[in-house]
């Protein structure tokens, strides 16, 4: 379906670009949340949809006074149900129409989920900021833009893209008007420069890696003659180089929270503002990161901004900035001494700033995101350093379909001349044994979601990955692990320490159940793969990994990955519990009942015995 407007068609408004959301097309992105929103809350356990045909195939999900909700599903490996958004209907009484309006639903849902009213209305909120931007790529969908995304480089494709699969919310952007969303939202492919301040070191936490230095950073962002522009404002604001450093800043940030809420610090001559210099920057999918558009390959910046997207606020934390420099090399260090991790590509956090609020700061137990307002980080591009012929690839970008409807993992699939099977053997292989190996042998975990992996390309095969957000997303096992002993104690104090079963969530959760769970439903709708195949290869391809690292056996049983059961975490739910009350640390998940395992299950399948008892001899472990 495409945004154009149809004759007679009812007008819903405008886009911030003046293009118009066409009638049809309003339908058909609400009923698509809608369906996200049943999934997702019925796999959180907090919706109980009922099957009423033998197939499974006809679902009807009962609600308070009297409504309901038909449509069609089938269950999937994860027990979650892939819905045919088209299929939805509302039922209020004897009235029966097609489902609309995905607020409306969580209306329809509000007693059941037990939401609050406030949280309900802000909620509706995030979901009216999403359908807008849903609205915004369905134009570009419908231009036929989309329909060679995989032409495109990485950081343009992000512009496509949908955000976390499991959100029904996921662009929620509290904070943003229109003008904000066409300056500064991926999916208007915006470029704009930074705001650049000069702040005084004392009161800066600044930390750079040991081949840098602060020349090498402004050179990063900063043409020739923009770097003259800058240097010159610095001279005639009369500043001392060696008292102050200079910042980027998010415009949006500047105007809207740290010309007021530091306005103390700028009086005093502590914070000094220069103003707009600087190389045009593309935001990526998590907004705050931004790519050079000009030089890709140049670092990325990482920069505070005061809204709430995806259920937290998308501030840049100052706990990690002293080590986050020291911490990515020495993930880097591994990489490149460790052979299983020859195609690991770790985007270092080559230097990271933050200025800390002079009052919020010293509160105790603060709201978080009034202590990281004032913050960058520099982070490595995917597209540096890659060999001849290779390309990243934001893992998330698998489940976008094109124009045409062909999910961008079956296109490549298709194009690969592989089969199915063989092409997720190279995708797990370069994507989950490295994350596996790092926790397995050095207990550091890696919270893997669509956004914080890019996939390494070799023509159309998948043959490395890149790690990134190394501060916030990654924690330590509380054990001690040889391999790990060299971590200085700065690094090991600041940064978390998990349970290893906990730390093994950041796999099974923060990947399986929020990355691949998508991924093998997608490939079972579009391409007919079936998902106990998709999980099989998986196995398949773990137990080759543990059978190769035999010395590694005692942590295969501490981070066991095929146990019967696995534990169900829920985003979703949590955020309508707690509603949007300020915290001072971002909302934990909490627990539903435990979920059958997909790989125990594909090794059921092929090894039926196995769960009465018997041992696999050939994969070198007891069943």
């Amino acid at each position: 379906m495409t945004g154009a407007v149809t004759p007679g068609a009812a007008i819903l408004g405008p886009l911030p670009d003046g293009k118009l959301i066409d009638a049809g097309l309003w339908l058909a992105l609400n009923r698509a949340v809608i369906a996200k929103a049943i999934s997702e809350f019925t796999f959180e356990e907090g919706l109980k949809p009922e099957a009423t045909n033998a197939e499974g195939t006809q679902w009807l999900l009962r609600l308070g006074g009297g409504v309901a909700y038909r449509f069609k599903a089938v269950r999937r490996i994860w027990g979650n149900l892939s819905i045919d958004a088209a299929s939805l209907m509302r039922q209020d009484g004897a009235a029966l129409r097609p489902a609309d309006d995905a607020a409306g639903f969580m209306l329809d849902a509000r007693e059941t989920l037990n939401i609050e009213p406030d949280t309900l209305c802000i909620y509706a909120k995030e979901l009216f900021s999403t359908l807008l931007a849903d609205a915004r790529i369905a134009t570009m969908a419908g231009s036929g833009e989309s329909e060679h995304l995989l032409a495109l480089p990485d950081d343009q494709i992000q512009a496509y893209l949908d955000g976390h699969p499991k959100a029904p919310a996921s662009k929620g952007r509290i904070g943003w008007g229109l003008d904000d969303y066409a300056r500064y939202a991926p999916e208007f492919q915006p470029t704009f420069q930074l705001f650049w301040l000069a702040a005084d070191r004392c009161r800066c936490r600044f930390s750079l890696a040991g081949d840098i230095d602060e020349q090498a950073l402004l050179a990063a962002s900063l043409g020739g003659d923009e770097h003259e522009r800058l240097q010159a404002a610095c001279k005639a604001a009369g500043l001392d180089p060696g008292r102050f450093v200079l910042l980027p800043v998010h415009p949006w940030q500047w105007d809207n929270m740290i010309v007021a809420q530091f306005a103390g610090e700028i009086a005093a001559g502590r914070i000094v503002p220069l103003g707009l210099f600087g190389d045009a920057y593309r935001p990526l999918q998590s907004l705050r990161t931004l790519a050079n558009a000009a030089s890709p390959a140049k670092l990325h910046l990482k920069l505070s901004l005061t809204i709430l997207n995806t259920s937290a606020w998308r501030g840049v934390p100052g706990k990690y900035m002293a080590i986050g420099p020291a911490f990515s090399n020495w993930l880097a260090d591994k990489t490149r001494q460790d052979p299983a991790l020859a195609n690991t590509l770790v985007l270092r956090e080559c230097a990271g700033a933050f200025y800390p609020h002079p009052l919020y700061e010293r509160i105790t137990d603060a709201p978080y995101q009034f202590r990281e307002m004032l913050g960058v980080i520099w982070r490595e591009s995917p597209e540096a350093g890659l060999a001849a012929g290779q390309r990243p690839l934001m893992l998330g970008a698998l489940l976008k379909s094109d124009f045409a409807g062909v999910p961008l993992a079956s296109a490549l699939i298709a194009a690969s001349g592989l089969s199915h099977g063989a092409w997720l053997a190279r995708l797990f292989d370069a994507v989950v044994l490295p994350l596996y190996h790092f926790l397995c042998r050095y207990g550091v975990g890696f919270i893997a979601h669509g956004q914080n992996i890019t996939l390494l390309l070799e023509g159309s095969v998948p043959c490395g990955v890149a790690l990134k957000d190394l501060q916030g997303d990654v924690d330590l096992v509380d054990e001690a692990f040889a391999e790990a002993a060299d971590l200085t104690p700065a690094i090991r104090d600041t940064l978390l320490k998990r349970p290893a079963a906990h730390l093994l969530q950041h796999l099974q959760t923060g990947h399986f159940a929020s990355v691949l769970r998508f991924l093998s439903d997608t490939l079972a709708s579009h391409d007919r793969f079936p998902e106990i195949e998709f999980y099989g290869v998986l196995a398949r391809r773990l137990r080759l990994y543990q059978a190769r690292h035999p010395d590694l056996s005692a942590r295969f049983e501490l981070f066991n990955l095929f146990t019967p059961k696995v534990p169900r975490i829920c985003i979703n739910r949590v955020r309508l519990a707690i509603g949007y009350g300020d915290a001072n640390r971002r909302p934990i998940p909490s627990l539903g009942s435990d979920l059958d395992n997909p790989l125990y299950l594909a090794e059921c399948e092929s090894h039926p015995f196995r769960d009465q008892g018997f041992a696999d001899k050939s994969a070198g472990v007891q069943a």
